[in-house]
């Protein structure tokens, strides 16, 4: 059951996630997507989902190579927190990891974080309204 939860969540993180990017072209082989799973400690949790909203808000308003980055948790276990990161290339990932905002995030959340796990995937055709990205 747990298993399904998470599938269900990362299938919606997916969708949400191309709000700022449209329709996901094979073709676009120089993009960068990546899948962060999350564990927080429970007595941070609050903390850091305050922290990662300012941070992912912060690098998509300042960041031109920075094309989506969403962020859900599991409702049935909010500990696990999962982030879909778009980026128009490795060269915009990493100058991404060397922004101000990061810097902060990720100095800033590094007691909260229990585990952390990096996935790097890639699309195979998603489609999205543009109607989600005002929620």
């Amino acid at each position: 059951m747990k298993r399904k939860s998470q599938i269900l969540n990362l299938l919606a993180l997916i969708v949400i996630s191309f709000l700022m990017i449209g329709t996901a072209n094979a073709q676009q082989n120089d993009r960068k997507f990546r899948i962060a799973k999350i564990q927080v400690y429970p007595q941070y949790l609050d903390e850091y989902k305050i922290a990662l909203a300012e941070h992912a808000k912060a690098a998509v308003l300042l960041e031109p190579g920075v094309l989506a980055l969403q962020a859900v948790y599991d409702r049935s276990n909010p500990l696990n927190v999962t982030v879909f990161e778009v980026y128009a290339s490795e060269k915009a990932y990493q100058s991404h990891l060397k922004t101000k905002h990061f810097l902060k995030y990720k100095n800033g959340t590094l007691k909260m974080v229990k585990s952390l796990e990096l996935v790097e995937v890639a699309p195979i055709g998603i489609e999205i309204k543009n109607v989600l990205s005002k929620q």
